[in-house]
């Protein structure tokens, strides 16, 4: 492969970080590109989503933009992934279960940090950290802060999920009740992204008795909540076994690909801005 990618509509013709050769990268930052480094979590979804769930989502929305990007003549690599985060909130799952592997936000912190300086190190002069696993967000912050502030590249952290709040995500699913973890959201993400390891025949729903009362912006921390609530009572999440909280069986395609592009032209935007924002400097 020669950098930039060749143009193409489908996001499976860009490489994975790993595909690519020393020379391939060489030639990226020759370009002057900048690098997404997506982040996930090995962790439960239920029994039909695989524990590579938010690693898988990241990805591909990391080679949507790219392939978006670079048909636009804007060069964008799809670099690596951190594929292991801190532990879930006990607030949107309380149960350990079997297969997650959980790192401390220390050891998170720090591999984040040293991924980005391996980059500066090389030439790359912007990164973008995409949050693919909601409780590593506030990392990726602190991490940006601190590359920015001591090297002479420009971390930019983007949260997809504030990029479609409040812009028609939730009235898209069929859904009428919250979906959160494994929900129809990330299922139908799931059918687009690889949909071979779906099992939309072990799909369960399940919903935590949350009081309705609750006060305004009160949202997951992750959501840009104004309160930041880390654990509910007991009796919130009676009943709780599967890992989830949703319909996962009412994901559909369509869901999917419309949720995907409302990602993608959140991350594109903000890459275009960027981009046109270090002009001069490169």
């Amino acid at each position: 492969m020669t950098f930039p990618y060749k143009k193409t509509d489908s996001f499976r013709d860009i490489p994975h970080y790993e595909e690519l050769t020393s020379p391939d990268v060489a030639a990226a930052i020759e370009k002057g590109a900048h690098i997404i480094v997506s982040t996930g979590a090995i962790e439960q979804h239920g029994a039909h989503l695989p524990l590579g769930t938010d690693v898988y989502q990241c990805v591909t929305l990391a080679r949507m933009a790219a392939a978006v990007l670079n048909r636009e003549g804007i060069p964008v690599l799809s670099g690596p992934v951190i594929p292991y985060g801190p532990r879930p909130l006990l607030s949107e799952c309380p149960l350990s279960l079997p297969g997650t592997i959980n790192i401390s936000q220390k050891t998170m912190m720090a591999i984040t940090e040293e991924v980005c300086r391996e980059l500066v190190g090389q030439g790359f002069k912007v990164i973008y950290l995409l949050c693919g696993h909601a409780e590593t967000d506030a990392i990726l912050q602190i991490v940006a802060k601190e590359v920015s502030e001591t090297t002479d590249a420009s971390v930019v952290t983007l949260n997809k999920l504030i990029g479609v709040r409040g812009k028609g995500y939730r009235t898209m699913m069929k859904s009428e009740r919250s979906q959160s973890h494994g929900g129809e959201g990330e299922t139908s993400r799931m059918l687009v992204a690889i949909p071979n390891l779906v099992r939309m025949d072990k799909a369960e729903s399940y919903q935590p008795n949350i009081p309705g009362d609750r006060p305004p912006e009160d949202h997951m921390p992750y959501l840009g909540g104004a309160i930041g609530r880390y654990k509910y009572p007991p009796e919130v999440f009676e009943n709780f076994h599967g890992g989830i909280w949703g319909d996962p069986a009412n994901a559909s395609v369509e869901v999917g690909e419309k949720s995907f592009q409302m990602m993608t032209d959140f991350v594109c935007a903000a890459i275009r801005y960027e981009w046109k924002l270090w002009e001069k400097y490169r």
